[in-house]
């Protein structure tokens, strides 16, 4: 029973013991004195002093927030230094919130102290359009400020900047001074960088045969300077008026080929978002091919087809009407047929025996009222046929 007792008191003295050591945790204390000075338009340096009650023993650091608007809110850049200031690369086109807190690092029981917060006002104008301006900007790789020679072939007033570094660059300053209603203002901005705003030249597209299958290939002058995975290739294919489309990591593109449509095609090369952003112009449009109906033999079959069997019908009729007496010989009626039979069968001898040699004569005349024959028959030339009625 004892020793039940004594194993209770000693639970509860735990927890006793844990509640109280929690209660004992306390804050540090915040950074003093935060002030700011622009040492170039686009370098902020910051300093502070150390907090006030501080152990000896108690090291820190400091967490420093910046934002990108008075209020401390919106887009956050966040950084840990152990001195008491630093130094940032920012613009301050919307103005700035900037906020150090003080962190433990081998303080026992101690958290983080509330931020000490600090506000910068952007200049009083910022509209680049309403300024008489000259437009200069920075690289981070280079201390000194370069002055932007304005591209007259633009139609809004900038420049081209020109760097063998830009691609690697993180993000580039900008700094607009002039005057506006005679009063001098100054401005800094900051963009993405800038391989988020590529700009391809426009590509070549060629397509060739290959057996059965049609091979699309996209050429262009700049697409080795990235690597090959930065760019991916839009393929717009028209097949018998039908529009198809396929975005690929590889430049070349392969169809099965249909002989019976024409192809259409346009390529245009995408920046991979892994890589950056932007795009080229679509390329011209190339064609392969020609438009034939499928159902067209068998429509020119059902056309032409009857076509020519008339035509060979109606020569057919010509032809037969033009040479009936060769094709279709004249056949002597039954009735006279059969009427010669019977004259031949009551003639006497004699008769029939004359009748041959005038069958053999080649030509007579008439001579008074008989018949002068002449030729080769039987009876000899010169010999008069008395006519019988």
């Amino acid at each position: 029973m004892c020793r039940f007792w004594d194993l209770t008191l000693m639970i509860c003295f735990s927890v006793s013991v844990m509640f109280v050591g929690g209660d004992n945790t306390s804050e540090l204390p915040p950074p003093k004195n935060l002030t700011f000075i622009w040492e170039t338009p686009f370098r902020l340096s910051l300093t502070w002093e150390k907090p006030e009650d501080l152990d000896h023993s108690c090291r820190v650091n400091y967490t420093v927030n910046v934002y990108n608007s008075q209020d401390c809110s919106g887009e956050i850049e966040t950084r840990k230094v152990q001195t008491l200031g630093c130094k940032l690369n920012i613009s301050n086109e919307n103005g700035l919130c900037i906020s150090v807190l003080t962190n433990p690092e081998n303080c026992e029981q101690r958290d983080n102290s509330q931020p000490t917060n600090i506000s910068i006002a952007p200049p009083s104008v910022s509209c680049i359009h309403e300024l008489v301006v000259n437009l200069c900007f920075r690289l981070p790789r280079y201390e000194s400020v370069k002055k932007c020679k304005p591209d007259e072939t633009m139609k809004t007033r900038g420049c081209i900047i020109h760097d063998e570094y830009l691609k690697d660059t993180m993000n580039i300053f900008y700094l607009f001074n002039g005057t506006y209603n005679g009063t001098y203002v100054i401005n800094t901005f900051t963009d993405k960088r800038p391989v988020e705003y590529v700009k391809l030249n426009k590509p070549q597209l060629t397509i060739h045969r290959d057996g059965q299958k049609l091979l699309f290939q996209a050429n262009g002058s700049d697409l080795d300077e990235f690597a090959k995975e930065c760019y991916s290739y839009l393929y717009t294919i028209s097949k018998c008026n039908k529009n198809e489309t396929a975005e690929l990591k590889k430049c070349q593109h392969e169809v099965q080929y249909d002989p019976a449509c024409k192809y259409r095609a346009r390529v245009q090369v995408i920046f991979s978002h892994n890589c950056g952003a932007g795009r080229s112009d679509p390329s011209d449009e190339v064609e392969y091919g020609e438009d034939n109906d499928p159902k067209l033999p068998a429509l020119l079959a059902v056309i032409i087809i009857p076509l020519i069997v008339s035509f060979c019908l109606l020569v057919s009729l010509v032809l037969l009407r033009r040479h009936k007496d060769i094709i279709f010989p004249k056949i002597p009626e039954p009735s006279l047929l059969f009427k010669d039979m019977l004259i031949n069968n009551i003639r006497t001898p004699e008769e029939l025996q004359i009748r041959k040699a005038i069958n053999g004569l080649s030509y007579g005349r008439l001579i008074g009222s008989g018949y002068l024959v002449q030729g080769l028959g039987n009876i000899g030339p010169g010999v008069l046929l008395s006519c019988r009625d």
